[in-house]
């Protein structure tokens, strides 16, 4: 086998929106550079490529323009291709959310090209390699981020100052950290590690890759600046770095901790990782998933915010305390007067040996990630934010109100059934590959 690593800077210039809130803030500082890192392997006529963006979302558009410049510089195919992003929330504008949050063509033009190119420098310094993969427990940086209430409700981050308030996490981690890491002349040279936890801990207007940027200057720390770490996103969508128990979890540079324990536990995993295989196997497919529309009383509910606010609506803008509201007031009228009743999952998985990178555009709950999991056995690398994005997928008990991953709006659009009918649909094909 033959495997490959490279990695370029995708640091947007000052000035750039930065994504992951309800309005645009600007970047007026880098805390660390940006990149794009690509993974490349060959076998037997077979190849594969993985590169993953510090980006908060990619759109399929982004992820066909990377395949079509990759295409036309080495001879792959594009579905052999796999792009994800890895929700840092202070990175570079690639999603439009909102009324103010905007993506920037000439941003994504950089991006593109240096993403592409990654692939291609990957692709160029393939060497003999040996992937072995590794496994091990993370139980103490990452957290359920919706609570049971004394009340009997579900809420989403309740805050430190309510905890009097909260029972308990409502469902579990997935506390697995894994890496597939390449080995050459029996030292590693790059890894994936695959470990669910959302990049949100780096506020402000700093751009930054957020505990991922640590993670990776860990591991080149440990193994040279040469060496490339691949960080594939789990079924975070309900994982946070918070405990509403503990306050340290909240406070600035949380991050630190969060991007070092990680590379503790993936230098442990490289340190006890068995041979993993070299067949490469590829899949892909796109299904149709149901949108939901608001309903009537969503409507009422939007009208009577509009109605409350009068002649000040302009002035409710993401500065305002109250723009939460009047932003998911927008959205469900916006959301009814759309036509489109299906949108498009495509789906994708790339199986190298006995590790199978399951890529998935969605923010799906953790319990959607155990579920393929399981099912599929083996070394499942299950990812979030793979070639597109599709929005939250929470457990069909988890759609109520208190829990904003569930609110009607672009991040959130797709029918309760959604998360099963992935599943299935990954399984199918990953016992079909």
């Amino acid at each position: 086998m033959e495997c490959g690593f490279y990695e370029t800077d995708i640091t947007p210039p000052l000035g750039s929106i930065i994504p992951g809130g309800f309005g645009a803030r600007y970047n007026t500082d880098i805390l660390e550079k940006i990149c794009a890192r690509a993974f490349y392997c060959a076998h037997e006529g077979l190849s594969a490529a993985v590169v993953v963006l510090d980006a908060c979302g990619i759109t399929l558009d982004i992820t066909k323009r990377i395949r079509t410049r990759v295409c036309s510089f080495v001879p792959m195919r594009e579905n052999e291709i796999m792009v994800m992003a890895t929700h840092t929330h202070t990175g570079g504008p690639t999603l439009n959310w909102g009324e103010e949050v905007v993506t920037d063509p000439f941003y994504l033009e950089l991006l593109v090209r240096r993403a592409a190119d990654a692939v291609v420098c990957a692709y160029n310094r393939a060497q003999t390699a040996q992937l072995l993969v590794g496994h091990e427990t993370l139980t103490d940086v990452s957290f359920i981020r919706i609570y049971r209430m004394k009340d009997g409700s579900l809420k989403t981050n309740p805050g430190i100052k309510n905890k009097g308030q909260v029972l308990g996490p409502f469902g579990e981690i997935d506390p697995d950290a894994g890496v597939l890491v390449a080995m050459h002349d029996h030292q590693p040279v790059g890894a994936v590690v695959n470990f669910a936890c959302h990049p949100a801990i780096v506020s402000g207007t700093q751009t930054s890759a957020d505990y991922i940027g640590v993670l990776s200057s860990e591991m080149k720390k440990q193994y040279g600046q040469d060496f490339v770490t691949l960080f594939v996103n789990g079924a975070c969508g309900n994982i946070n770095h918070i405990n509403v128990f503990d306050e340290e979890t909240t406070k600035p540079g949380r991050q630190i901790v969060v991007g070092r324990e990680l590379a503790r536990k993936a230098i442990a995993a490289i340190n006890r990782a068995v041979p993993a295989g070299e067949e490469i196997l590829h899949a892909d497919k796109t299904i149709s998933v149901r949108l939901r529309k608001p309903s009537a009383e969503d409507l009422l509910t939007a009208k009577k915010h509009f109605d409350k606010l009068g002649d000040s609506l302009p002035l409710s803008t993401p500065r305002e305390p109250d723009y939460v509201e009047t932003f998911f007031a927008l959205q469900a009228f916006q959301i009814a007067a759309d036509k489109k009743v299906e949108r498009d999952v495509y789906l994708q998985l790339i199986r190298i040996g006995d590790v199978c990178i399951v890529g998935n555009p969605c923010q799906m709950f953790v319990a959607y990630g155990f579920k393929v999991k399981q099912a599929c056995g083996g070394h499942v690398f299950f990812s979030d934010f793979a070639n597109d994005y599709c929005g939250y997928v929470p457990t069909p008990e988890c759609m109520v109100p208190g829990v904003y991953e569930a609110r009607l709006a672009p991040t959130s659009g797709l029918e309760s059934a959604a998360g099963d009918i992935i599943c299935t649909t990954l399984v199918d094909m990953y016992r079909g590959m």
